[in-house]
């Protein structure tokens, strides 16, 4: 349910540095969490954590980044005085006006509140005077981005041509890594190499926390085998290490 006040909102800020944006001061990580502590004292927000992606693309989806991974958890948890998400451009947090479009809805809705600084501070909130002005120009924007083909410079990201291998997953319609995946395939990897069985792996992945691909109640006999079968005919993404 919506808030219609929030007391004592907390802070939250959030940064991006693109590939080959190194030379540019004001785009350093350093430059935007400065920008964004003081901008949280000057309207007296506490500010509580601040996450960052450095040389990402903007055009890779948040879902995507390991720092906004870590955003969207933190973003997910109960904050009962309302949360206030913070960032220097528009651009520096959403891939696109459709992934924009996305996330406002939503954060709305559990009341969490977008200010950008490159608009003056000013919030964006759909609630707002202006809520029904910024919705149509997003709107606008996501329509535009559907007609349009997909950049070349979407490097690393590609269409799903079929069914995604271990270790990826689809975000916004392209293929991205799934760090969360990554680890469950190279631990069953591990212990299938140390002879365990498939009751006894699925048992160790259990016990050890780790989530099924679709947050199943847990690991079947079945899941770890049919893993290990693509595993061996090497449908799997390979990686360098993080």
């Amino acid at each position: 349910m919506r808030r219609d006040s929030v007391d004592n909102p907390v802070a939250v800020g959030y940064g991006r540095r693109g590939p080959g944006e190194q030379d540019d001061p004001s785009l350093t990580i350093a430059a935007q969490r400065e920008a964004i502590e003081a901008y949280a004292r000057f309207r007296g927000f506490e500010l509580q954590e601040f996450f960052s992606d450095a040389a990402v693309s903007g055009a890779v989806p948040i879902e995507a980044r390991r720092g906004g991974v870590a955003l969207t958890k933190w973003l997910e948890r109960p904050h009962p005085g309302g949360v206030v998400l913070l960032a220097s451009r528009l651009e520096r947090l959403f891939a696109s006006a459709t992934e924009c479009v996305a996330y406002l809805g939503p954060w709305e809705q559990s009341g969490i509140t977008l200010h950008v600084l490159d608009l003056g501070g000013a919030a964006v909130d759909l609630a707002s005077p202006v809520g029904p002005l910024v919705r149509a120009v997003l709107s606008a924007a996501k329509d535009m981005e559907r007609e349009q083909q997909q950049r070349p410079s979407l490097v690393g990201l590609r269409k799903p041509a079929g069914k995604p291998r271990l270790g990826e997953k689809v975000v916004r319609g392209f293929v991205v890594p799934d760090p969360d995946e990554r680890f469950a395939v190279e631990r069953i990897r591990a212990l299938a190499s140390e002879g365990k069985s498939l009751r006894l792996i699925a048992e160790a992945l259990d016990q050890e926390g780790i989530p099924t691909k679709r947050r199943a109640k847990g690991w079947s006999k079945e899941a770890i085998r049919l893993i290990l079968q693509r595993v061996e005919r090497g449908d799997i993404r390979h990686l360098r290490p993080d």
